[in-house]
């Protein structure tokens, strides 16, 4: 067995300057571009898509389900309803992508 997925880079860690400005305006409730909202689909694809999360086997057939729609949601982000859409199931996850 090798090494755990090391955890996905947060937007506030070293490389995360390009989405940093895009989801201060976020969290902030300040209106969103069509650009900043593409950075924080982005961002989230990213950090949805690290290997840490991938399913192990303890995770139910539910779970999984579940983890790869949670995927598929995030390359299909929008607008902002979509967003904080994908940010409340992921936190019900026990993630906190932001």
């Amino acid at each position: 067995m090798g090494p755990a997925p090391k955890p996905p880079r947060h937007w506030r860690d070293k490389g995360g300057e390009q989405f940093a400005p895009a989801i201060t305006r976020y969290l902030k409730r300040a209106r969103l571009s069509n650009h900043e909202v593409g950075l924080i689909r982005t961002y989230l694809v990213q950090w949805i898509d690290s290997p840490v999360w991938d399913p192990n086997t303890v995770m139910l057939d539910a779970d999984r389900a579940e983890l790869a729609e949670l995927r598929r949601a995030a390359a299909k982000i929008t607008n902002r309803k979509a967003i904080d859409e994908w940010v409340e199931v992921a936190t019900d996850w026990g993630m906190k992508p932001l």
